[in-house]
């Protein structure tokens, strides 16, 4: 316990005035508030501390700040981007035709099957057609020069399929007994508009005349005449066919879209239609007899026969297919490219122990692109020929060659235009490779030159370094028991 001496707990009097401060109110604190000055002191640094241009930001103001920033930033570049880049490749896409698929080689050609022999005479076929099918009417009948005869004319609009088809064979009908001929031409008289069809008959006896028939289609798949023979015709019988399909001369340039014949022992002659007509497809079947055409000009054209020759001049843009079995083809051929169109122009021709004889020019529809052209050419037992040359105003173009024999000598031209690769292989024979016109900025490259195989590189400038096959040529011969000669610069 402390105790405080009485001279402390006194409180010395003072000299200054005393302040006595009121009492409280009832409810009110008792805490005292400071004076105007010292409320004024105190009010500055607060305010100060409250100025939000001096005052230091959080730090998760900062790091959202950040976030935001960069989300701008990557905005920024995005619409950059799509303004360099985005847009051009848009504009390109729309401007520039859009990337085919690579073609079906197959649908190039025209079909063996449409090329084939009419409905069976009295079939259910032709019993459910019989209200546009007309047959054996005849438009008159007669006897001239010892043999019974029979006429009749049909006409049919320029447009269209017009088809010729025959059940004959070379089985069911003997190559004696008579001669079939089919004439596709121009009809002189120039006021004629429509296409005829004539067909005349000649029999050595009226009971032969009778065994023969024949049904008119207007419409359809077989439109145009159907003829059918009668069978084990005695050699000493005569009976003969004679069929001409005229078209119309015409102003403006007619367009059909199919011819289609399959006529075996017939002899085919299809003679220049143009400039009046020009059929986009043209399917020709025979056998047994030559098969003529002349200046044949069509989009796709395929010729097929056996035991007889093609021959003939044709002209397509999409493909040419020539087809034969122990009989020689011999043709001169132009194929028309259309560079655009981003596919090759082709030509196929196939003959057995027999002869073939091609002779290609290539045209084009474009002087300012690189066409092109694929060729394959096969024999057996036959010599074969082909030269290759470009038309005066076709640039270099890629030219694909292949060529395949076996059993006689090959023979191979190229013109100084052409620019690729060779390949010549013979296993028994002599292969051989020829320049004897070659341009002085021509070069001829050869990789390998053995007596069976010759290898190398022909062309204008340098030779590539890694060959493109889409935009590079390239022949291919072989052959097993027979030279091979390839001509270059001809």
């Amino acid at each position: 316990m402390i105790l405080l001496d009485d001279d402390s707990s006194k409180l010395l009097p003072s000299t200054q005035p005393t302040l006595r401060f009121p009492e409280p109110a009832a409810g009110r604190s008792s805490l005292s508030l400071p004076d105007y000055e010292t409320s004024q002191a105190q009010q500055r640094p607060a305010t100060h501390l409250r100025n939000p241009s001096k005052l230091p930001f959080p730090s998760h103001f900062d790091s959202r700040s950040r976030f935001w920033r960069a989300i701008f930033f990557a905005l920024a570049i995005y619409v950059f981007l799509t303004v360099v880049i985005g847009i051009p490749l848009i504009v390109t896409k729309i401007i520039l035709p859009k990337k085919q698929a690579p073609p079906n080689l197959q649908n190039l050609f025209l079909e063996d099957s449409d090329a084939a022999g009419p409905f069976l005479f009295g079939s259910d076929n032709m019993v459910m057609a019989a209200s546009s099918i007309q047959c054996d009417a005849w438009d008159s009948t007669g006897f001239s020069n010892g043999l019974f005869t029979a006429s009749v004319r049909r006409s049919l609009s320029p447009t269209g399929l017009f088809s010729v088809r025959s059940n004959a064979t070379d089985e069911v009908l003997p190559r004696a007994g008579g001669s079939h001929n089919l004439t596709v031409a121009v009809n002189a008289d120039a006021s004629e508009t429509h296409v005829l069809m004539d067909l005349t008959l000649s029999a050595s006896s009226l009971q032969l005349r009778k065994a023969a028939h024949f049904c008119f289609s207007p419409t359809g798949t077989n439109r145009g005449y159907s003829i059918y023979m009668p069978q084990n015709i005695p050699l000493s019988d005569y009976l003969a066919f004679d069929i001409r399909v005229l078209f119309p001369q015409s102003s403006q340039l007619l367009t059909p879209t199919d011819m289609i014949t399959y006529l075996p022992m017939f002899h085919q002659v299809i003679g220049p239609l143009s400039p009046h007509v020009r059929i986009a497809n043209i399917n020709i079947a025979g056998a047994g007899v030559d098969i003529d055409c002349d200046n044949l000009q069509a989009d796709k054209i395929a010729v097929k026969t056996s035991f007889a020759a093609i021959k003939g001049t044709f002209s397509v843009s999409q493909s040419l297919a020539l087809d034969n079995i122990e009989g020689p083809i011999y043709t001169n051929v132009t194929l028309v490219n259309d560079p655009t169109s981003g596919l090759a122009t082709y030509i196929k021709a196939d003959t057995g122990n027999s002869d073939l004889n091609v002779n290609i020019t290539m045209a084009s529809t474009s002087s300012g692109r690189t066409p092109h052209y694929n060729s394959n050419l096969r024999t057996f037992n036959g010599s074969l020929a082909v030269t290759m040359t470009h038309e005066n105003s076709t640039p270099p173009a890629v030219v694909q060659l292949q060529v395949t024999n076996n059993q006689a000598p090959t023979k191979i031209s190229l013109d100084s235009r052409f620019s690729g690769a060779y390949d010549l292989r013979s296993k028994l024979a002599a292969v051989r490779i020829k320049h004897p016109h070659m341009p002085s900025d021509w070069h001829v490259y050869t990789d390998t030159n053995s007596t069976s195989t010759v290898r190398g590189w022909a062309g204008w400038g340098m030779r590539p370094t890694d060959p493109n096959p889409s935009s590079d040529g390239k022949v291919t011969a072989v052959s097993s028991l027979s030279p091979i000669v390839l001509q270059l610069g001809t």
